[in-house]
């Protein structure tokens, strides 16, 4: 009887510390589920938009085909190109042709329907998702494409993109930080970016099957009104901080920059970001300042805060399902 009541508080004692967390994250669960109130206007409009014009570069929207086994993207300018070209072919007058939205216009390639959100980013984000993004073009010089996404009470509207681009079919070949310069006059003034070295699936639209593969740059930072990082662990750890012991939820958002790496001059991506950053960093300094001049806005919940992850903007377009 003694052994088996040594052993039951041997078997006692080793669960404790497991029955202890369990009874914490249920006191947790338990907390959050009440009515309580944060701050920092997590559901609002936020304040940002992406230029036309940014110095020598000229952005345009971008859309994308809903169809998984096609998944281009287009710019907007070869859409519309497009639709004066098939109106001059069918003998219309393409200046006769009523402004059509690219929404409404087919993939070229496959004819699936198009959306300013990538499939990838409608099938993993929450809903009410903001995502912001422009093309920047410049002569001489490799496309950038520029993505803002930003996280509202859903904290899964951010995550890291080793997931999603490798589920996404491409492959990660390096990662590093690597600091680029925040000034065209002053080049000791850097800011860190981590720095994806990717190639990226060419697909054939009607098979899904692979073609080619392209290499890329992908780099990106995390920033909410008082942090920046590069480190999702960094993000984490502030944000259960910031929950936790000061009621203060602000937004997060997650700034990328992808660039097609030509393989005859695989280092002109450095160029171009010492070169972009300088002038679309200003943009995310501007969106900081203005969600830090809303942290004093209440917010009630009531139940668990994921139901109210909802965009009160209409400036940006959102992820849904």
């Amino acid at each position: 009887m003694r052994t088996q009541a040594a052993q039951a508080l041997r078997r006692l004692r080793s669960a404790l510390p497991g029955l202890a967390a369990a009874a914490l994250l249920a006191g947790c669960a338990l907390a959050l589920s009440g009515g309580r109130t944060i701050y920092g206007n997590p559901t609002g409009a936020v304040p940002l938009e992406l230029p036309e014009e940014l110095g020598p570069w000229r952005g345009e929207r971008v859309w994308f085909c809903t169809s998984n086994q096609c998944a281009r993207s287009w710019l907007e300018s070869d859409l519309l190109r497009r639709r004066r070209e098939d109106a001059e072919d069918a003998g219309e007058d393409p200046a006769a042709l009523a402004p059509a939205e690219p929404a409404a216009l087919p993939c070229p390639a496959c004819g699936a329907a198009l959306a300013p959100i990538s499939l990838g980013e409608l099938t993993l984000l929450p809903d009410s998702t903001p995502i912001f993004r422009r093309i920047y073009r410049r002569p001489g010089h490799p496309d950038i494409m520029a993505t803002v996404v930003f996280s509202g009470i859903e904290r899964r509207s951010i995550h890291r993109p080793q997931v999603c681009l490798v589920g996404q079919g491409n492959l990660i070949l390096d990662e590093y930080t690597r600091d680029t310069r925040t000034s065209l006059t002053d080049p000791s003034l850097t800011m860190p970016l981590r720095v994806l070295e990717i190639t990226h699936p060419d697909k054939d639209p009607a098979t899904g099957r692979v073609l080619s593969q392209s290499p890329g740059i992908y780099a990106y930072w995390l920033f909410n009104p008082e942090h920046e990082t590069v480190h999702h662990l960094a993000r984490f750890a502030r944000m259960m901080y910031d929950n936790c012991f000061r009621a203060y939820r602000p937004r997060w958002g997650y700034a990328s920059i992808s660039i097609a790496r030509d393989p005859a001059r695989p280092d002109e991506w450095q160029d171009a970001l010492d070169e972009f950053i300088p002038r679309f960093r200003p943009l995310i300094d501007g969106v900081r300042a203005r969600l830090d001049a809303e942290r004093a806005i209440p917010l009630r919940l009531e139940g668990f805060s994921a139901g109210a992850n909802v965009y009160e903007g209409t400036n940006a377009p959102v992820s849904g399902r």
